[in-house]
C-alpha cells in the first residue's frame, strides 16, 4: 500500500512524538508484551498475533506470535489502516477489501486472509499502532463478541504497560520482576497488568468515577495496609501528612485533570512511621478527552530521601558550628539538623560523668508537644544500658517495653515519649565523655548508615566543644598575658620616669612615654587575634585617636590585616606623623587636616603595601635641619625596609612608604 497521505501529517507527527516518548522502538523482547500476544492468539484462535507500532516507513513489532520478521515496510502494513479511528478494524477477507487485496502479504506467502486489530490509544487519544490477530483463512463471521472485548482489553493493557514503562525510573527492574504475568492474564485478562507485583514498585489503577483503586500487593506493603485487591482512594489520601496535603490528588482534581502526576510526598503509616513516596501517574481519557482513570506506580524512596537529608545535614552542620562559640548553641543547632534528618521526636547531646553514671543533657531539639530533657539525669533511672555505653557499644533499643535492658523502666521512658532509643557513646582520649541520643515515640527501622551518621555528628560536636573550650582557655591565657605585659609596660614606664627624672629636656621623656603607649595600643589590637595579626584600619584609628584629632583625619583603605611586626611599625610611624602634625604641621592650625590612605598593588608574593600620609591647611612645611628619632624612624619606613618618599611644600608635608605585603603580614 502507498505511504500514509500527507493530509494526516499532524496526526503522524503526534504519533511519532508519542513513540519517541515511550522509547520503545527497537527494544529487546520483554515477557509481559510477549504474554499479551500469546493470550490474544490463544483467545482468538489465530496463528498470528502482533503488537504493531507504526512509524514513518515501517511497522515494527514489539511482540509477535506466528511471524518471524520483527518489522515490515509501511506499504505492507494493514495496521496503518487502523490509525484513523479508536474503534477496532476487522477485515473478514483481505482479498476482497480494496485497501488490502494487492498487499504482498496477501498475494504471496504467508497469504494472510483475516485481520482484526484493536488500536493502541494513549492517554491523550493518540493512536500509535494496534494489537492485531491474523489468520490465513477468511473469517466471514469475524470475532466473537467476547473475543473482541478481550482483544480491546489487551490493547488497553499494552498502553498501560507502555505508560508504566515510561514513568517508572526503574522500568527495567519493574519489567524483570513482574511475576507470573502469563497465568494472571489467562485467568483474568481484564485485570490491569500494570498492577502486578513489581519488586519494590507498587502499581495502581484508580477509577475516577468511583474513586476506587485497584492496587498491587507491593502497593499495599508500601502503604502498610493489609493486602487487598482494591481500596477507596481516601484510604491513602488520609495518610498524607499535613505538610504535604497540597500535592495529593482529590476527587475534584482527578475529575478536572488538574491532579499532579509526578510528585513526592510523605505518609504516616501504622507500623513504619513516616515514609517518603514517589508517585508517577498518567490519565486515561475517553473519546471526548475526559479523564476516566488514573494509572501509575508508587515507590518507597524513604531511604534515598533520608540519605540526601543526612548528607545535607552534615554539610549544614559545619556552617552552623563555624559561627557559634558556646556549647549550648552548638548542641541545639546540631540536634536540630540531626533530628530532622532522622524523623526523630527528640535528639541531642549529653556531657557524661562516667564515674557517677550521670549525663548532663544539653538543650535539645524536640518535636511539637515533646518535653525537654535538659538537665542532669542518672543513666540507671532508665535501665542498665550504661554498661554497654561504657564499653563503647552503640545502644539500639527498638522497643523499650521489650528490650531487657529497659523493660523494667519502660514506664519512665514511655512517659517521656521514648519508645525507640539510640545512644551513641563518644570517647575522648579513652574516656566516655559524650553521648549522642535520638528518640522516637513511634516504630523506626535504623540502618547502619544512619548509625554512622549519628556517630559522625557526635564526633563533630565533640570537636566543636573542644574548640570552644580551647578558645576559652586561650582567651584566659591571653588575658593573663595581656595583664602581665601591661604590668611590664607600666614598670618600664615607671623605671624610665625615675631614670630620666634628672633629664632637663622633658620633651624627650614625654616622647618616649608616648611611644611606649603607642606600642601598648598596638599590642592590644594584636591580642584580639592571639598576636597573629591586626586590622590596619584599627591600628590607624588607635594611633591617632589618643591625640584628640581623629575627627580631622580622613582614613581610607581596603580591609587588610598585617602581622605583629607590621602592626608595631604602622603604630609607631603614625604616632610620630600625627604627633609632628599636631606640634608643627597641619593639625596645629584650626583649619588644618590630614589624610591617611593605604593600598595594595599586585598579587601573591609580588604584592606591595603602600601607606601614605598627607597634610593640608597648615603652615608651609620645611625639612627639619635637625633629625631626631621620629625623623629617622620615618626615613627607615615600614618594618625598616626603606622605600620612603617625603615632600615638603607650601601645601603641607606628605610621605609615602612601601613594603612587601608578605613581609608586612608575617606572623614571626
Amino acid at each position: 500500500m502507498p505511504p500514509i497521505p500527507d493530509r494526516h501529517h499532524a496526526e503522524n507527527q503526534k504519533r511519532l512524538d508519542a513513540l519517541e516518548a515511550f522509547d520503545i522502538l527497537d527494544t529487546a523482547p520483554e515477557p509481559e508484551f510477549d504474554d499479551i500476544v500469546f493470550v490474544a492468539s490463544s483467545v482468538c484462535h489465530t496463528p498470528v498475533a502482533l503488537i504493531s507500532l507504526v512509524e514513518v516507513d515501517r511497522q515494527w513489532f514489539k511482540a509477535a506470535v506466528g511471524l518471524e520478521s520483527c518489522e515490515t515496510p509501511i506499504d505492507q502494513s494493514v495496521c496503518a489502516h487502523a490509525l484513523s479511528s479508536p474503534q477496532p478494524l476487522i477485515i473478514p477477507d483481505l482479498t476482497k477489501d480494496e485497501r488490502t487485496r494487492d498487499n504482498v502479504l496477501v498475494t504471496a506467502p504467508p497469504g494472510i486472509r483475516f485481520y482484526a486489530g484493536a488500536p493502541l490509544v494513549t492517554a491523550d487519544g493518540t493512536i500509535i499502532g494496534t494489537l492485531c490477530v491474523i489468520d490465513t483463512v477468511p473469517r466471514p463471521e469475524g470475532l466473537a463478541p467476547d473475543q473482541l472485548k478481550i482483544l480491546q482489553a489487551l490493547s488497553r493493557q499494552v498502553v498501560a504497560l507502555l505508560e508504566a514503562r515510561r514513568i517508572s525510573s526503574r522500568k527495567d527492574e519493574l519489567f524483570r520482576r513482574q511475576k507470573s504475568i502469563s497465568s494472571a492474564m489467562r485467568s483474568s485478562v481484564n485485570k490491569n497488568m500494570a498492577a502486578q507485583e513489581a519488586g519494590r514498585i507498587g502499581t495502581f489503577d484508580l477509577d475516577i468515577a468511583t474513586s476506587q483503586m485497584r492496587v498491587s500487593p507491593e502497593f499495599c506493603r508500601i502503604f502498610d495496609v493489609p493486602i487487598a485487591e482494591s481500596y477507596p482512594a481516601s484510604t491513602f489520601e488520609d495518610m498524607v501528612i499535613p505538610d504535604d496535603q497540597s500535592v495529593k490528588t482529590s476527587a475534584s482534581t482527578r475529575m478536572d485533570g488538574t491532579a499532579l502526576l509526578d510528585v513526592e510526598y510523605r505518609i504516616s503509616t501504622k507500623h513504619r512511621s513516616v515514609r517518603w513516596i514517589s508517585r508517577h501517574a498518567a490519565f486515561t481519557t475517553d473519546a471526548d478527552g475526559k479523564p476516566i482513570a488514573l494509572r501509575g506506580t508508587v515507590q518507597d524512596v524513604t531511604a534515598e530521601k533520608r540519605a540526601s537529608a543526612r548528607a545535607q545535614a552534615l554539610l549544614d552542620l559545619g556552617d552552623r558550628l563555624r559561627n557559634l562559640d558556646d556549647i549550648e548553641s552548638m548542641a541545639i543547632a546540631a540536634a536540630d539538623l540531626m533530628a530532622k534528618a532522622l524523623d526523630a521526636t527528640r535528639a541531642g547531646f549529653g556531657l557524661v560523668d562516667a564515674g557517677n553514671e550521670t549525663v548532663s543533657v544539653q538543650p535539645e531539639w524536640q518535636a511539637p508537644g515533646i518535653a525537654s530533657l535538659a538537665g542532669i539525669h542518672s543513666f540507671r533511672d532508665y535501665g542498665n544500658f550504661i554498661d554497654d555505653l561504657k564499653l563503647g557499644d552503640t545502644v539500639i533499643i527498638e522497643d523499650v517495653s521489650l528490650d531487657p535492658r529497659t523493660s523494667d523502666h519502660a514506664r519512665a521512658l514511655l512517659d517521656l515519649d521514648i519508645r525507640v532509643l539510640v545512644n551513641v557513646p563518644i570517647f575522648d582520649h579513652g574516656h566516655f565523655s559524650l553521648v549522642v541520643f535520638v528518640h522516637h515515640n513511634h516504630p523506626y527501622d535504623w540502618s547502619n548508615e544512619e548509625l554512622a551518621f549519628v556517630r559522625s555528628f557526635g564526633d563533630r560536636i565533640q570537636l566543636a566543644i573542644a574548640r570552644v573550650r580551647a578558645d576559652a582557655e586561650q582567651d584566659i591565657l591571653n588575658r593573663e598575658i595581656n595583664h602581665r605585659l601591661k604590668n611590664t609596660f607600666a614598670m618600664i614606664q615607671a623605671i624610665a620616669t625615675q631614670t630620666l627624672k634628672p633629664v632637663a629636656e622633658r620633651e624627650h621623656v614625654e616622647n618616649f612615654e608616648r611611644r611606649l603607649h603607642a606600642l601598648s595600643r598596638a599590642h592590644d589590637i594584636l591580642l584580639q587575634d592571639n598576636w597573629l595579626s591586626a586590622n590596619v584600619h584599627d591600628l590607624v584609628v588607635k594611633a591617632i585617636e589618643s591625640l584628640g584629632v581623629i575627627d580631622r583625619v580622613t582614613i581610607a583603605g581596603p580591609k587588610t590585616s598585617v602581622g605583629p611586626k607590621g602592626s608595631l611599625s604602622i603604630s609607631l610611624l603614625l604616632h610620630e606623623l600625627a604627633t609632628n602634625a599636631v606640634k608643627y604641621g597641619s593639625l596645629s592650625a584650626e583649619s588644618g587636616a590630614a589624610y591617611v590612605h593605604w593600598t595594595i598593588e599586585g598579587r601573591g608574593e609580588q604584592a606591595t603595601f603602600h601607606l601614605s600620609w598627607r597634610e593640608e591647611g597648615g603652615p608651609t612645611a620645611f625639612e627639619p635641619t635637625k633629625k631626631g628619632f621620629g625623623s629617622k624612624l620615618i626615613k627607615m619606613g615600614l618594618i625598616g625596609s626603606g622605600g620612603t618618599e617625603t615632600s615638603y611644600s607650601p601645601d603641607g608635608y606628605s610621605v609615602k612608604m612601601s613594603a612587601s605585603l608578605s613581609q608586612m603580614q608575617r606572623s614571626d
